[in-house]
């Protein structure tokens, strides 16, 4: 059942380069999931792996501290002394990364992120708990197919607030943030990044609610 659904989805990709499978392909990853550490996050989440995908859910709940939802997120994550391996997504650039991806519930806090060498945040301050990465939402149309979703470099900002994961909110020592425009070319992804991928995380953030993503793959790939 689970493979004509999978075909159904990837037939309508523009054949988007891989960067995490699911299958057991050589661009599988490893994978794990971290919850909102501090001050005294309850989210919660767990990931598991069926044939073809990987499922992630849990709850994103409230922070008592903040009064504000926390976050729920899985990575790739690489050895101590292996280098990350991902393929060079540099000619995207004017494209966008694509999720094939199933939500069982409807959920409107999901993001996407990357990091890569040579990422910096710009400065102004602000609260830090890990290093710069470039994010985005995404949202997915609960049911039971899975979809390709589209995500366009363009929207991915490494100016991001860490109270709410969004690049347009100030936080409350009022640094203000910023997404990737003309007016702000220093926030946006660069081929040079799409060329040093490091690592790739999906985010329940900001939102709060128990979700469930499956997910079948993540790649680049144009227009």
């Amino acid at each position: 059942m689970l493979a004509p659904l999978l075909a159904a989805a990837l037939a309508f990709t523009p054949a988007p380069l891989p960067l995490a499978t699911f299958d057991g392909e050589p661009s599988d990853k490893k994978w794990s999931v971290m919850n909102d550490p501090v001050m005294g996050g309850q989210s919660h989440s767990s990931l598991s792996m069926s044939e073809g995908f990987g499922s992630f859910r849990g709850k994103c709940a409230i922070v008592p501290f903040l009064h504000a939802p926390g976050f729920c997120q899985m990575s790739t994550t690489h050895g101590l002394f292996a280098e990350p391996n991902f393929k060079d997504a540099s000619a995207y650039i004017d494209g966008a990364l694509y999720l094939t991806v199933r939500s069982a519930e409807a959920y409107s806090g999901f993001k996407v992120s990357f990091t890569a060498k040579h990422a910096k945040r710009p400065g102004g301050g602000g609260i830090h708990h890990a290093g710069p990465s470039f994010k985005a939402d995404f949202n997915v149309v609960p049911g039971s197919q899975f979809r390709t979703v589209r995500v366009p470099f363009s929207s991915f900002s490494v100016d991001w607030s860490e109270y709410t994961g969004k690049c347009d909110s100030k936080d409350p020592d009022g640094v203000q943030h910023h997404c990737c425009s003309p007016e702000h070319p220093e926030v946006c992804a660069t081929a040079q990044h799409l060329s040093e991928i490091t690592g790739i995380s999906l985010w329940a953030e900001g939102v709060e609610g128990e979700f469930h993503l499956d997910v079948a793959s993540i790649g680049a790939g144009p227009k």
